[in-house]
């Protein structure tokens, strides 16, 4: 690959690798903002055609890629449950609530 594909490799694979890192931690806000920037190196680095001889670094790249994006859909799905069980709960308290409020009034 030429020096600026490898670049664009790079900079792609830190930026998805550190999505991963902030998912983890958690962090839902930033891997949301950063979405956007993946997309956008994704598009620049996939709009060059690789030549024959950089298919392989290419399919290795796009292999890790996808890993990192489904590790990344297995974390967005945890937290997305783990916020309806918490909504759930929060109904729950509101129902307890307006239950003892109408026994009181």
């Amino acid at each position: 690959m030429n020096k600026l594909a490898t670049d664009k490799l790079t900079e792609l694979v830190e930026h998805n690798s550190n999505m991963l890192k902030d998912a983890e931690a958690g962090n839902w806000e930033k891997v949301t903002e950063n979405e956007f920037i993946r997309q956008q190196l994704i598009k620049a680095f996939y709009s060059v055609i690789p030549g024959v001889h950089e298919t392989a670094g290419v399919a290795s790249a796009t292999k890790e890629l996808l890993l990192v994006n489904e590790k990344l859909t297995q974390l967005a799905c945890k937290a997305r449950d783990k916020v309806k069980i918490n909504l759930a709960e929060l109904g729950k308290g509101k129902s307890a609530i307006n239950a003892y409020t109408k026994q009181i009034c």
